[in-house]
C-alpha cells in the first residue's frame, strides 16, 4: 500500500499538466518570435542620423548624451551591424518578458494567450521595431521601458520580494538610459510599490529595512538622472538653438513671448514673415550676435527657459500643446518592419495615436470581460491612475515645451508605447491567477 501510495503521489495533477503544457507553448512562441526578430534584422542596414556620431564617440559624460547605455553600446562595437543586432536581441528579450508576465498574471483565464500574442504582434510594428536599426538612443530606451512595464505586470502576479526588487532595478535602469523620463517613472514606481505593499498585506514595520534599501537605489538613480538632465538643459548652446527652433514652431505661445519681451531686433519679424522663414531663422545661429547682440544675449539667458515662457501665458501654451498632441504622429526610425505593410499600418497606425489607444483599450477590456476578469474600482486605484496619467502628461508637455525641432521623435518611447499600455495594463494588472 505504501508503494502504491508513493507512486500515486508522483502522478502529475491536472493543473500541473496544464502548466507544463502552457510552459511548452510559451517556449515555442518565444522561440518563433526571437527568430522573426533576428531574420528581419539580417536583411537590413543600420540607420545613422545627424546625431549618431555623438553615440559612437565614446564620450560617456558628453552632456548631449545624458543616457549612458546607448553611448556604451555604439562606442564599444564599432560595427554598427553588430550593435544593432545586440539592440534587437535585447528588444526581443524585453518583449518576451512582458508577454511572460501577462501569461503569469492571467494564468487562471484563457485571455492571457490572445493578450500576449497581440502584445508581441504590436512589438513588430515599425513605430516600435524600426528603432532597433537606428544608431541612437531610441532603441535602448524602448527596450528599457518595456522591461520596466513587464516588471509592473509581474508585480500583479507575485507577492515575492525579488519581484519588487526587479521592478525598482528596471526603473533605475530606465532612468540611466533616458534621464528625462524621471518625470513619470519615479511617481509611477512609487505608486506601484505602495500598491504592491498594500496588496501583499505587508506591514511597514517588518518591511522597513527592505523598502529603505529600495528607496536608496531609486533615489540614487533619480539623482543621477536629474544631474544628467540638468547638464543638458543648462547648456547655453543647447538652450539657444532650441529657443530658435521654438521661435518658429511654438506659434503663438513662445513666438508672442519673444516678440513682446526680447530686446527689439528687426531681423526676427522679417525672418518670420519672409518667404523662407525656417532657413532665415536657422541662420540666426551664426548671425544673430552681429545683427542684434542684446537679443543674442537674451536668447542665451534664462529668459528662454521653459518655466519662464510657459508662465508668461499658460493658457496659450496649453492650447498650443493640445493642438500639437491632437494630431501627433508616431515616428518611424527606419522603413523596416517584420510585418507586411498593410498589417503594419493596421496594427499600429502612425497617423492616429489616439485612435490606436482607444482601440487598444477597448480590445483589452473586451478580452478581460470575456475572460471573466474581475475589475475592481477603488478610490485608491483611481487616484493612482490619475497620478500616473498626469505624470505622463507632464512629461509629454515638458518635451514639447523644451523641444521645437524634433519633438515627435523625442517623445519616443512614450507615445509609441501608450497603445501597448492601454491594451495590456488594465487587464494584466488584475493579477488573476
Amino acid at each position: 500500500m505504501r508503494v502504491v501510495s508513493v507512486q500515486m503521489e508522483r502522478v502529475p495533477s491536472m493543473s500541473q499538466r496544464r502548466w507544463s503544457s502552457s510552459t511548452s507553448a510559451a517556449v515555442v512562441l518565444f522561440g518563433v518570435y526571437a527568430v522573426v526578430n533576428i531574420v528581419t534584422w539580417w536583411g537590413t542596414e543600420p540607420v545613422t542620423t545627424w546625431d549618431s556620431p555623438r553615440y559612437t564617440s565614446g564620450d560617456l559624460l558628453l552632456f548631449l548624451n545624458p543616457g549612458v547605455p546607448p553611448t556604451v553600446l555604439f562606442s564599444t562595437f564599432e560595427d554598427a551591424a553588430v550593435a544593432t543586432l545586440i539592440q534587437t536581441l535585447l528588444y526581443s528579450a524585453a518583449w518576451m518578458s512582458l508577454a511572460g508576465a501577462i501569461l503569469a498574471s492571467l494564468r487562471a483565464t484563457w485571455v492571457r494567450w490572445p493578450l500576449a500574442l497581440l502584445t508581441l504582434m504590436v512589438s513588430l510594428a515599425s513605430p516600435l521595431w524600426s528603432w532597433n536599426l537606428v544608431v541612437g538612443s531610441e532603441g535602448l530606451t524602448v527596450t528599457a521601458m518595456v522591461v520596466w512595464l513587464s516588471t509592473l505586470v509581474w508585480l500583479a502576479a507575485s507577492s515575492r520580494s525579488p519581484v519588487l526588487i526587479g521592478s525598482v532595478i528596471a526603473a533605475s535602469a530606465l532612468l540611466v538610459t533616458r534621464p528625462q523620463t524621471l518625470i513619470f517613472v519615479v511617481p509611477i514606481q512609487v505608486i506601484a510599490t505602495a500598491w504592491w505593499v498594500r496588496r501583499t498585506q505587508r506591514s511597514f514595520g517588518t518591511s522597513r529595512q527592505f523598502l529603505a534599501w529600495l528607496a536608496v537605489l531609486l533615489i540614487a538613480a533619480t539623482g543621477w538622472a536629474t544631474f544628467r538632465a540638468a547638464l543638458l538643459a543648462n547648456d547655453d548652446v543647447y538652450s539657444f538653438r532650441y529657443a530658435l527652433h521654438n521661435l518658429v514652431e511654438k506659434t503663438p505661445s513662445f513666438r508672442e513671448y519673444v516678440l513682446n519681451e526680447a530686446p527689439p531686433c528687426e531681423a526676427i519679424p522679417a525672418a518670420l514673415n519672409g518667404p523662407q522663414p525656417w532657413t532665415d531663422v536657422i541662420a540666426f545661429d551664426n548671425t544673430l550676435i552681429s545683427l542684434c547682440p542684446e537679443t543674442f544675449l537674451w536668447f542665451k539667458s534664462d529668459a528662454v527657459a521653459v518655466q519662464t515662457w510657459v508662465a508668461y501665458d499658460p493658457a496659450a501654451a496649453a492650447l498650443n500643446f493640445r493642438d500639437v498632441m491632437s494630431g501627433i504622429a508616431l515616428p518611424v526610425g527606419a522603413d523596416v518592419s517584420p510585418l507586411p505593410d498593410r498589417l503594419d499600418g493596421a496594427v499600429l497606425p502612425t497617423g492616429n495615436l489616439w485612435l490606436a489607444i482607444a482601440v487598444a483599450s477597448v480590445l483589452g477590456l473586451v478580452l478581460g470581460v470575456a475572460g471573466r476578469v474581475r475589475y475592481r474600482v477603488t478610490a485608491l486605484g483611481v487616484t493612482g491612475l490619475v497620478l500616473a496619467v498626469g505624470a505622463v502628461g507632464v512629461y509629454l508637455f515638458a518635451v514639447w515645451a523644451a523641444d521645437g525641432y524634433d519633438v515627435i521623435r523625442h517623445m519616443v518611447p512614450v507615445t509609441t508605447l501608450l497603445p501597448v499600455a492601454a491594451l495590456v495594463l488594465p487587464t494584466a494588472l488584475t493579477g488573476k491567477r
